[in-house]
């Protein structure tokens, strides 16, 4: 018995390198054609339960205009986006954004 724990402790660290590894910084290039201005943009994990920080911050993407937005701490891919708009409109999406380098937003 003495010798399971070190062996577990070995293994749950095996385990969660992998993990810790992935966790990266990526950028998405967000293309408003939607015809109003974009002035919050939520994105968190699909299996995440809340919303984190406004990736926009103070800034407003104006119709026709692009803006970068990091998503920092990334340890899996897909990501659902809250999208609100200027004239109150709130939008749902999921983009995967290892695989994406831009997200263009379309009425």
């Amino acid at each position: 018995m003495p010798l399971l724990r070190p062996l577990m402790l070995v293994l749950v660290v095996a385990l969660a390198a992998p993990l810790a590894a992935h966790a990266e910084t990526e950028t998405l290039q967000v293309r408003n054609r939607s015809g109003v201005d974009l002035v919050r943009m939520f994105a968190s994990p699909v299996t995440d339960e809340y919303w984190r920080d406004d990736l926009l911050g103070q800034y407003v993407v104006p119709s026709g205009g692009n803006a970068d937005v990091t998503i920092r701490n990334v340890s899996e891919c897909l990501y659902d986006l809250l999208l609100l708009f200027s004239d109150g409109a709130v939008v749902p999406d999921r983009v995967d954004v290892c695989a994406s380098e831009s997200y263009t937003i379309e009425p």
